[in-house]
């Protein structure tokens, strides 16, 4: 039986069994260069009109008009109408914009008695219980973290009846949102983030509320970044620099942000660095955004005019190994690029226009050179359980035990830990982020299951010199075995293919950190799964369990099309 085996800068096809693989690669060192619009940025959104409380509402219909009226509160009017369900000293106290409760399904509102004495001038209370799916959250920052939605969270307001009508007196800060209404009303945005290396930008995936986006989002800029980015980035932690008003308005077409003078105690290139994140984060990673700066009413609009750095991602290939012979599919027309005989039952392949390595049946890492020749064993012949390529022809490996992750860089090999990792718990795949200072990892054990992100801390010549301390939750989905980038903002990953069709394979894309969309496969078992370019278009590529590649452009829900129907023949030949 031949072996087929695929590198997509991040893909690998398994043998024919049912037993899983991981999925590597990363990107290659040469090619073109593109920009990628986010795939699942939202351009359509339908506005609400909610109504305030009717007269003599019951209590479950008081506390259901107030869900109805919280997505219209984010998305446009401030919570003018939702807290019109309120008591006077409840609105007063409440702070919607603190967090969001994000769930599936339909809530069910049960009453039940409330054993604490009624408020004095109150007819009545009683509680009104709240029971959810709840599948995420947000905190203050816009940052989304998901949930086990398995568990049925439990949601108490307190409301009291004065003079005849029913009103909630008591509830907890922040929103309860659907995920229907998610989108509608909470937008994506990356505050982009520049490594310790200086040269390249890292995307911090926030999602916040379409009312006042911009003034959240310049916030987020001048705020400390997230723990799990803490140690990979340069230039954060801008206290003394505020928005001199709490408002960035658009005038003229042109986004208008006033700053106060901390500003100006910076130096002509960390200015330069603010001015250029504060216009990608606004223009979507658009560094010819036009916008309006002024630091005490000095004008730094075009501040950052010397700065080169830009969202802009390299060219990932797609290559397979099948019968001893390396064929790209970069065009709809396979080319048989290298030979690398002798590796039928190889767990694991990454390569790039400079070589690349393989992942023998034994579990030794073999390094490969351009025309498919090997030139010898990597971390010195010790048994790992998967690869995947990293920035510039790093080769990443996750050894055997699950526990410690091991780096080749042009003969230069690092050995790393994961501070956060628990005492039991192991990484079964890992991806490299396409600007290279993010891991994605797919980890199971006792403390942590699921996909998790940390970040990677590179030198100013992009070489690895550590990781972040700490990681954040991307998906709590258990038993993820591949997973890829299919470019700089979303991931896509997919659990280990059933035995004895007693599970059904999933798969889910999201932009990391944010809500989990499924993913359509085509029919048969999955084994591996990559991204990179076929026929000049980015796609998402598979790989089944009879060896034959697959892959999926456009919205990621469009029609597979059999991408390596010439590999099993150039093989042959």
């Amino acid at each position: 039986m031949t072996r087929t085996i695929a590198a997509a800068g991040a893909a690998i096809v398994c043998c024919v069994t049912m037993t899983a693989c991981s999925s590597p690669f990363g990107l290659p060192i040469s090619g073109s260069v593109q920009t990628l619009a986010p795939v699942e940025q939202q351009t359509q959104r339908v506005y609400t009109n909610p109504q305030g409380p009717a007269d003599d509402a019951q209590p479950e219909t008081i506390v259901k008009g107030f869900y109805d009226a919280m997505p219209a509160g984010v998305q446009s009017d401030g919570y003018r109408v939702a807290r019109e369900f309120l008591t006077g000293s409840a609105s007063a106290g409440w702070n919607g914009d603190s967090s969001a409760l994000v769930y599936s399904g339909t809530p069910d509102f049960r009453r039940r008695a409330n054993t604490m004495s009624t408020p004095q001038g109150a007819e009545s209370s009683l509680i009104v219980e709240v029971q959810l799916q709840v599948v995420g959250s947000l905190d203050s920052h816009g940052v989304y973290t998901p949930t086990d939605s398995s568990t049925i969270s439990k949601v108490p307001y307190i409301l009291i009846k004065r003079s005849g009508q029913w009103r909630i007196s008591s509830l907890e800060n922040g929103v309860v949102i659907s995920t229907a209404d998610f989108e509608q009303v909470f937008r994506q945005v990356s505050v982009y983030q520049v490594s310790t290396s200086g040269k390249q930008l890292i995307p911090d995936v926030r999602w916040l509320s379409w009312r006042n986006w911009r003034t959240q989002a310049v916030g987020e800029v001048l705020s400390d970044a997230p723990s799990w980015l803490e140690g990979v980035l340069r230039g954060t932690g801008l206290p003394t620099i505020k928005l001199a008003v709490d408002s960035v308005p658009v005038k003229n077409n042109v986004v208008e942000i006033h700053l106060n003078s901390g500003i100006n105690a910076l130096n002509e290139e960390e200015r330069g660095l603010l001015v250029h994140r504060i216009r990608l984060t606004m223009g979507d990673g658009n560094a010819e955004y036009a916008l309006k700066i002024t630091g005490d009413g000095v004008d730094y609009s075009d501040a950052d005019a010397n700065v080169k750095l830009t969202t802009e991602q390299p060219t990932a290939g797609v290559y397979t190994l099948t019968g001893g012979h390396i064929v790209s599919l970069a065009s709809s027309s396979p080319l048989r690029v290298g030979e690398a005989p002798g590796y039928d039952d190889a767990r694991g392949f990454v390569f790039s226009s400079s070589g690349g390595a393989v992942l023998r049946a034994d579990g030794v890492v073999e390094c490969l050179k351009s025309d498919g020749a090997s030139c010898g064993v990597m971390f010195s012949g010790e048994s790992m359980r998967s690869i995947t390529e990293g920035l510039d022809g790093e080769v990443w490996a996750v050894s055997e035990n699950g526990r410690e992750l091991h780096v080749s860089d042009g003969g230069k090999e690092t050995d790393l830990k994961l501070d956060w990792l628990g005492a039991a718990d192991s990484i079964v795949a890992l991806a490299v982020s396409p600007e290279g200072c993010r891991l994605a990892l797919a980890v199971e054990g006792e403390d942590t299951n699921g996909v998790m992100m940390t970040g990677v801390a590179r030198n100013g010549d992009k070489t690895l010199s550590g990781l972040s301390k700490a990681a954040t939750q991307v998906s709590v989905l258990r038993h993820v075995t591949m997973l890829t980038f299919y470019n700089d903002l979303n991931l896509v990953y997919a659990t280990t293919p059933p035995e004895g069709n007693s599970e059904q394979q999933e798969a889910w894309r999201q932009m990391a950190p944010g809500p989990a969309n499924a993913q359509r496969l085509p029919n048969g078992t999955i084994t591996s799964m990559a991204s990179g370019q076929i026929s000049l278009s980015r796609r998402l590529a598979i790989v089944d369990d009879l060896g034959i590649v697959r892959s999926v452009s456009g919205s990621l829900d469009g029609s597979w099309t059999i991408a390596d129907s010439q590999v099993t023949a150039l093989g042959a030949q």
